[in-house]
């Protein structure tokens, strides 16, 4: 169950940083400027964590949550740390799978 947290918890940061890759590609990219702030460094890693890792690690995150409510085991972490890491699940199926088509 302590991996199951700290990957939940992970998660979630990862999560976060995909929020904050789409602000970027929404809003700061459109006005031309090359970077996150002005610092490629802290922008590649936000890319990296946000748009590669988040997707893959919320998806083995959340199935492992279906897996804990199929067998009735019981669940010791935050339930709004669920109910985020499954929202973040759907936002990105929908950004990955709906809006480019």
């Amino acid at each position: 169950m302590k991996g199951l947290s700290f990957f939940s918890r992970f998660a979630f940061i990862c999560n976060l940083f995909f929020l904050v890759c789409v602000i970027i590609q929404r809003i700061h990219f459109a006005n031309g400027s090359p970077g996150f702030a002005g610092q490629q460094e802290i922008s590649g890693i936000v890319i990296v964590l946000g748009w590669f890792v988040s997707p893959f690690l919320n998806l083995g995150v959340n199935t492992s949550y279906a897996i804990l409510l199929i067998n009735r085991k019981p669940f010791r972490l935050p339930r709004w740390l669920a109910f985020a890491n499954l929202f973040f699940l759907i936002l990105q199926f929908f950004i990955y799978f709906i809006l480019p088509a």
